[in-house]
C-alpha cells in the first residue's frame, strides 16, 4: 500500500510539474510574441489582406489600433461572403485609418458589379494619402454607365498604377486627355478609353516624365479621337494587346528611347513611328492580325518596316503564317519586305494552335531576312 501511495504521489507531481512547465512554455510564448516592437508587427501585417490584419486587434490590447498605421492596404471580395459585408468593411477602414500616415500601397480587387460610389471614394483617399502603387480590378460586364472620376490621374505621389476593368463596353471608362502623374513610371491599362483634346488624337501620355514601363491590353479610343499618339522620350518598354472590344485604330509612336515592344492579341492597329527607333533592342509579335477589320492586308508586314533597328525579332507561328497569306497576296507585289539593319536574332516560337510546316517557315524567313546584312537564325 505504502509503494502504491508514494507511486501515486510522485506521478501527481510529475504531473503537476509538467502542467507547470506547459503552463510557462505557453506564457513565455505569449511574452515573446507580445514583446515584438510596433515596427515589426507592422511589417508582418503588411504581407496580409488587410481584413486579417484588423483582426489582429484581438490579439492583443497593445495592438488594438496598431492596423491604423498601415502603409498597405488589400480588399478582395473573395475573403467575404456577400458585397454589403464588404463595402462595409473597406468603408470602415478608411474612416478609421490614422490620417497622418502616407499609403504607399493600395490594392482593390471587387468581383460582381461594382459600385462607383465606394471606388471613386477610394481613389480619392489614395491621392490624398500619398499613394505610390495603386492597383485596380473591376467587373463593370453588365454595367451601361460607370461613373468614374479620374482622381487618380492627377496624384503627384504615384509611381506605380494598374487599371483593370473587365467590360464588353470599353467607352465606360474614359480617361481625362492628359495625364498629370510627375512621378509614375510604371502604367498598366486594360479595357479604358482615351479621350482626345483639342484635336482628333489622343496624347495621355506625353505629361509623365519619367514612365518607364507602358502596358495597354484592349483599350480604345473615346469618341471623336482618330488616333492614339504615343510620345514619351523616357519610354523603354511598350506592350499593345488589342482585343475585338477595342476595335482597330491607329497609333503613332513618339518614343525614341524604346528598347521593347510586344504586340499580342487580336491585334488589327496600323503603327507609325516619327522617330526610327535606334535604341529598339527587342520586338515580340504574337498575333494572327485578323482581317475582321478593313485595310489590315499586309499589316504585320507595315508594323515590321516601321521596327527595322529591332536586335532581336521574337514572331510566333500564327504571326508567319498571317506574313505567308498577305505576301500571296497580289498587293504584296508593290511592297518591299522590311530591311532589318541590325537584325542579330531572328527567333521563330511555334504554337499548337497554329502548326506551320517547314517549308512555310522557310519562306517565310528567306522573305523575312532578304534585305538584311546580317542573318542568323534561333
Amino acid at each position: 500500500m505504502e509503494g502504491k501511495e508514494t507511486e501515486g504521489m510522485l506521478k501527481m507531481t510529475t504531473d503537476k510539474r509538467q502542467q507547470k512547465r506547459s503552463r510557462s512554455d505557453r506564457e513565455e510564448e505569449r511574452d515573446r510574441l507580445s514583446e515584438l516592437p510596433d515596427c515589426v508587427v507592422l511589417h508582418i501585417m503588411e504581407f496580409m489582406d488587410t481584413k486579417y490584419a484588423v483582426q489582429t486587434c484581438v490579439l492583443s490590447k497593445r495592438w488594438k489600433d496598431l492596423w491604423k498605421r498601415l502603409t498597405y492596404l488589400g480588399f478582395n471580395t473573395t475573403l467575404f461572403n456577400n458585397v454589403v459585408k464588404f463595402n462595409k468593411f473597406v468603408s470602415r477602414v478608411l474612416s478609421g485609418r490614422d490620417g497622418s500616415v502616407s499609403l504607399l500601397n493600395l490594392e482593390f480587387t471587387r468581383r460582381g458589379m461594382a459600385e462607383p460610389k465606394l471606388f471613386n471614394r477610394l481613389m480619392k483617399y489614395a491621392v490624398l494619402h500619398n499613394v505610390q502603387q495603386f492597383t485596380v480590378s473591376l467587373n463593370l460586364s453588365f454595367r451601361q454607365s460607370f461613373e468614374f472620376r479620374p482622381y487618380i490621374f492627377s496624384c503627384e505621389s504615384l509611381t506605380f498604377l494598374k487599371l483593370s476593368f473587365n467590360s464588353f463596353d470599353t467607352s465606360i471608362v474614359a480617361l481625362p486627355g492628359s495625364l498629370n502623374m510627375p512621378a509614375l513610371k510604371s502604367l498598366q491599362l486594360e479595357a479604358v478609353s482615351f479621350t482626345a483634346r483639342d484635336n482628333d488624337y489622343a496624347e495621355p501620355f506625353s505629361t509623365c516624365n519619367v514612365l518607364n514601363t507602358l502596358i495597354l491590353d484592349g483599350c480604345s479610343l473615346h469618341k471623336d479621337a482618330k488616333f492614339l499618339s504615343i510620345s514619351n522620350s523616357s519610354l523603354s518598354s511598350l506592350t499593345i494587346s488589342g482585343s475585338f472590344e477595342g476595335g482597330a485604330y491607329k497609333i503613332a509612336l513618339s518614343t525614341p528611347n524604346l528598347s521593347s515592344l510586344t504586340v499580342t492579341g487580336h491585334n488589327n492597329h496600323t503603327i507609325s513611328s516619327a522617330c526610327n527607333l535606334s535604341f529598339l533592342e527587342e520586338v515580340t509579335i504574337d498575333t494572327l492580325g485578323y482581317t475582321l477589320f478593313p485595310n489590315t492586308d499586309l499589316l504585320i508586314i507595315s508594323w515590321l518596316q516601321v521596327l527595322t533597328n529591332v536586335k532581336i525579332l521574337r514572331l510566333y507561328s500564327g504571326t508567319l503564317l498571317t506574313i505567308l497569306r498577305d505576301i500571296s497576296n497580289p498587293v504584296s507585289v508593290s511592297t518591299q519586305p522590311p530591311c532589318f539593319v541590325q537584325l542579330k536574332s531572328l527567333i521563330l516560337a511555334n504554337q499548337p494552335s497554329a502548326d506551320i510546316s517547314f517549308e512555310q517557315l522557310k519562306r517565310a524567313v528567306e522573305y523575312l531576312l532578304q534585305n538584311s546584312p546580317q542573318r542568323r537564325i534561333d
